[in-house]
């Protein structure tokens, strides 16, 4: 099968650090946010290429965004326009966040273009 980007950018990734401005405590039940869930998602290989989703720029904590407390969306970015492989990718995002995050979550895809 013929690639369809046989040499797509590389970005170097970014290690993103968390501010430490709540205080733990054990009794509350703690929110998912925007990180957790990028973390979650950020080493998803892409399917022609042995790099993540992440290098490739097609996920980016930007494109993750918490609607309310149990609603995510997450944004896809294509490495090419019309890309074949973008059902599979957010197929994939999809079920790693539905097999990670407890069932109360509804996740969202889009394709931004």
């Amino acid at each position: 099968a013929e690639l369809i980007n046989p040499n797509p950018d590389i970005f170097e990734v970014s290690e993103i650090v968390r501010e430490s401005g709540d205080v733990d405590d054990e009794d509350t039940p703690e929110g998912i946010d925007k990180l957790e869930v990028f973390e979650l998602i950020r080493g998803v290989r892409d399917p022609e290429h042995p790099n993540t989703l992440e290098q490739l720029k097609v996920l980016s904590l930007e494109g993750v965004e918490m609607r309310d407390e149990d609603n995510i969306l997450v944004w896809i970015t294509p490495t090419v326009t019309h890309c074949s492989q973008a059902t599979l990718i957010g197929l994939c995002v999809r079920v790693k966040l539905l097999r990670t995050l407890p069932n109360r979550f509804k996740v969202d895809l889009k394709i931004s273009p």
